[in-house]
C-alpha cells in the first residue's frame, strides 16, 4: 500500500484543518489557565521571600561582591519555586499534549473531560519526551568535546601561523554540529505521535518513518517558527499599546524617579498588563505545541495502514481439519486441470 503525500504547508497548518475545533480551544483554555494559576502561585510564594531584601539592595554598590551574591541568592529562591511548580505542571502538560495527538490522529477511544486521560499512553509519552530530551542534550554536549579540544589548541598556539587553520576547522565543526543537531531533532520529532498511534514506546523507529521526508518536515517546522514569530511580534506591539497608558498613569502619580515607598503602587499598576502579557504568551506557547503536534501527527498519518498490509497467516493443521481442505502442490493442481480438460467417454450404445 502506497504512502500518502506529506507536504510542509499542510502539515504546518494541519491542526487548523480539523473540523471539530472545540477540543483545540478547550484544551488551550485549560493550558493557559493552569499555567497562569501556577505562575501566580510562584509569584505569591516568592514575593514574601524576595521583597524584604529589595530596600537593602538599593543601598548596595552594584559592582560589589555582596550585591552579586545577594542577587544570586534571590534568583535561586525564585528558580527553586518555579522548578517545583513546573514539575507540578508536567502531568497536566502530558495529558493535554496526548489528548491533542489523539484528537489529530482520530483516536477518540479515551473518554474524560476534553479527551483528557492519564494512563499507559500518557506514561509512554512522558518516557519518550524525557528520553528525547536526555538524548539530544547529552548528545549535543558530548559532541562539543572535540570542539573544545580544537579551541584549546588554538588558544595555546597564539603566535603559531597554523592558528588560523585551527579556527577554520572549529567553525566548520560548529556548522556540522548544528546541522547534525537539527537533522537528529527533526528525524526524532514524530516519536510522541508514533507512540500514541502504535500504543507502545517508539523512539528510534522514527528514523524509518521519516526516511526521505527530512526536508519536508524541516520546512514544516520552519514555517511553524515564522508563524509563531509573526504572532509574537503582534503580541509585543499589542502589549506596548496596553502598557503605555499604565506607564503614563504611574508617572503622573509617582513621578519619573519613584522611591521605595512607591513600589507597591507600581506593582498594582503593572498587575493588569503583566497578567494580559502572560496569558497571551501562554496562549502562543500552547499554539506552538499544538502546531508541532499537528506536524508530527500528519507525518504519522501519512504512513500506510499497517493492518491492511499485514498478510493473513496460513491456515494451521487444526484449521485444515476443521474445514476439510488441504493445500495442494503445483503438481496436484496441474493433474486436476488435466482431468477437467479430458473429454468424457461417449455413452454406450
Amino acid at each position: 500500500m502506497a504512502r500518502t503525500d506529506f507536504s510542509a504547508d499542510k502539515a504546518a497548518f494541519f491542526v487548523f484543518e480539523k473540523r471539530e475545533k472545540k477540543k483545540l480551544g478547550a484544551l488551550g483554555v485549560l493550558y493557559v489557565l493552569t499555567r497562569f494559576v501556577l505562575i501566580g502561585a510562584v509569584i505569591a510564594l516568592a514575593t514574601p521571600l524576595i521583597m524584604p531584601s529589595i530596600p537593602g539592595l538599593m543601598d548596595m554598590d552594584t559592582q560589589s561582591t555582596e550585591f552579586t551574591l545577594k542577587i544570586q541568592s534571590l534568583s535561586n529562591i525564585f528558580s527553586g519555586i518555579n522548578l517545583l511548580f513546573s514539575l507540578l505542571f508536567l502531568p497536566v502538560f502530558i495529558a493535554i499534549y496526548t489528548a491533542l495527538l489523539r484528537w489529530m490522529l482520530g483516536d477518540e477511544s479515551k473518554g474524560g473531560l476534553f479527551g483528557l486521560h492519564f494512563g499507559e499512553t500518557e506514561l509512554n509519552v512522558l518516557v519518550v519526551m524525557i528520553a528525547l530530551g536526555l538524548l539530544i542534550a547529552f548528545g549535543a554536549l558530548f559532541s562539543l568535546i572535540p570542539l573544545a579540544v580544537v579551541l584549546g589548541i588554538a588558544a595555546a598556539l597564539m603566535d603559531d601561523p597554523n592558528k588560523g587553520l585551527l579556527v577554520t576547522v572549529g567553525i566548520v565543526y560548529v556548522v556540522i554540529w548544528l546541522c547534525t543537531l537539527i537533522w537528529v531533532s527533526v528525524r526524532l520529532s514524530p516519536a510522541a505521535a508514533l507512540t500514541v498511534k502504535r500504543g507502545k514506546i517508539q523512539v528510534f523507529e522514527t528514523f524509518a518513518v521519516t526516511k526521505g521526508y527530512f526536508w519536508s518536515l524541516f520546512a514544516a517546522y520552519l514555517l511553524r517558527f515564522f508563524v509563531l514569530l509573526a504572532i509574537g511580534l503582534v503580541i509585543f506591539l499589542a502589549m506596548l499599546l496596553i502598557a503605555i497608558p499604565f506607564l503614563l498613569i504611574g508617572i503622573s502619580m509617582f513621578g519619573t524617579e519613584p522611591s521605595m515607598s512607591h513600589v507597591a503602587g507600581y506593582v498594582s499598576l503593572a498587575a493588569v498588563p503583566v497578567a494580559l502579557y502572560l496569558m497571551m504568551g501562554f496562549g502562543m506557547e500552547y499554539l506552538g505545541y499544538a502546531m508541532g503536534a499537528g506536524i508530527a501527527a500528519r507525518m504519522v498519518m501519512s504512513l500506510p495502514d499497517e493492518k491492511a498490509e499485514t498478510p493473513a497467516p496460513p491456515p494451521t493443521g487444526k484449521e485444515k481439519e476443521e474445514t476439510g481442505t488441504e493445500a495442494k502442490s503445483p503438481d496436484d493442481t496441474k493433474s486436476d486441470a488435466k482431468e477437467e480438460d479430458k473429454p468424457e467417454d461417449p455413452p454406450a450404445s
